[in-house]
């Protein structure tokens, strides 16, 4: 149910959740970085995800640590790999407020190097 991830996605629940994730006990650490990815498919988590102290991070470690075991590794990477899906999904359904000039976003393309 859609409804109790959100609930679940406290900033307590996700701090211990990224605390079980860094110990060494393999199960532990599988189950807890399930998990987050399990909280990270619900659109209204991903708030608390971002928001909570060193979740991110964590997840940043296992997916880039060589020590941490394959299915983790995987795991993690997947976790935050749709965090940023979420994120990148709320970004483009935002609407400029009224009052406020539209800005053009940078379009990413080089016109050139010192170009005067």
């Amino acid at each position: 149910d859609s409804s109790s991830k959100v609930v679940l996605a406290s900033s307590r629940i996700l701090t211990l959740l990224s605390i079980c994730s860094m110990r060494k006990e393999e199960d532990e650490q599988f189950a807890a970085v399930a998990a987050l990815f399990n909280l990270s498919t619900e659109p209204g988590a991903v708030v608390s995800l971002t928001n909570t102290k060193n979740v991110v991070a964590t997840l940043v470690h296992l997916a880039h640590n060589s020590d941490t075991k394959h299915d983790v590794r995987h795991l993690a990477c997947d976790t935050l790999a749709t965090i940023g899906l979420w994120l990148q999904t709320l970004a483009a359904s935002g609407k400029v407020p009224s009052g406020i000039p539209k800005l053009l976003l940078p379009s990413h393309k080089t016109l050139g190097w010192k170009r005067f």
